[in-house]
């Protein structure tokens, strides 16, 4: 039997919940990948949660990503535009004909893109294209993008980055205050430079923004949170999906009645349940390379039989009950 003792920190998904203003203020100025850098929220909370089923499994927190990449689109003509001039760069416009196609794109420029640093030794000689698809990748952004952040900002996240894997692509629901917005969730596998002469692996999940500028669909926001290791494993409650919803949904809001159903497809979780009036809900979540479940958004059924989104934001329960 494996037993969790939480004292732990709650790893929450906080860029999709409304609390994301005030820490995109606190980090605003860190940018990696392009993208800004969004630090894990922990809070503290105190709960045993048995995890003896025979389903469940330490095993998917240590292992690395068995997942085909998505990024392996070949556009030649982008060749000989490799390490020009940001400004000088036109993208073909069969590039950004729709979002999911703009996102594949974008990092299929990247997947062999280099920012080696001085110290590190990973690697033989010149790595990929070395920094040549960085002024084309750049115009994928769209202008409200480039107006925060040079090329000279974006060129720097990248430092220490020798190789981009798109591993997860999905749409998903925008936020509550920005209805019409154009979501997608990503996770990347990137390989890091070291002091010593190896590469090592990073796991990055996070959310692109896209806009329709002029009819092509360009990036206009990007959050990455880095994927942390041996968090889950040993301080693992709200890692969990399961036990996410009995604690936060159950405990917290009091929300749950009767027993909490787990369907899974793929990296995809669905969490059902019922209140004591009896209305069904579901919680969706993905799972990450390092095998924990992170929350995407909250169903409930219609009169009509049919899911409607809602949004439910369970850390505002505990505020209440510690209020």
């Amino acid at each position: 039997m494996f037993k969790i003792k939480a004292i732990f920190l709650i790893t929450i998904a906080l860029i999709s919940t409304p609390i994301i203003g005030k820490c995109e203020e606190r980090n605003h100025d860190k940018l990696i990948l392009g993208g800004k850098y969004i630090k894990e929220r922990k809070v503290e909370y105190e709960h045993d949660v048995d995890n003896s089923e025979e389903y469940y499994s330490l095993e998917r927190f240590f292992r690395p990503s068995n997942m085909p990449i998505l990024n392996d689109r070949i556009e030649t003509s982008l060749y000989n535009i490799y390490n020009g001039k940001p400004s000088d760069v036109k993208l073909p416009k069969k590039l950004l004909e729709n979002p999911r196609d703009t996102i594949i794109n974008y990092f299929s420029v990247l997947r062999e893109a280099a920012n080696p640093t001085k110290g590190t030794n990973t690697g033989c000689g010149t790595l990929g294209e070395a920094k040549g698809p960085y002024p084309v990748s750049y115009n994928f952004l769209s202008d409200s993008y480039k107006e925060k952040y040079s090329y000279k900002d974006y060129l720097k996240s990248f430092e220490n980055k020798l190789h981009i894997n798109l591993i997860k692509l999905n749409e998903v629901p925008p936020s509550e205050n920005n209805p019409n917005e154009i979501k997608y969730f990503v996770e990347l596998e990137v390989i890091e430079g070291s002091k010593e002469q190896k590469g090592l692996f990073a796991y990055y999940y996070g959310y692109i923004y896209l806009d329709n500028e002029n009819g092509q669909y360009k990036i206009k926001d990007i959050k990455y949170t880095a994927e942390n290791y041996l968090c889950a494993p040993y301080h693992g409650w709200s890692y969990d999906a399961k036990s996410f919803v009995a604690i936060e949904y159950g405990d917290w809001c009091s929300l749950v009645s009767g027993d909490i159903d787990v369907k899974e497809g793929g990296y995809e979780k669905r969490v059902y349940f019922k209140d004591k009036d009896g209305s069904e809900y579901y919680v969706l979540f993905y799972q990450l390379t390092n095998g924990v479940d992170i929350k995407i958004a909250d169903y409930k059924k219609g009169k009509d039989g049919k899911w409607e989104l809602i949004y439910i934001y369970p850390e505002k329960c505990l505020e209440k009950k510690k209020s």
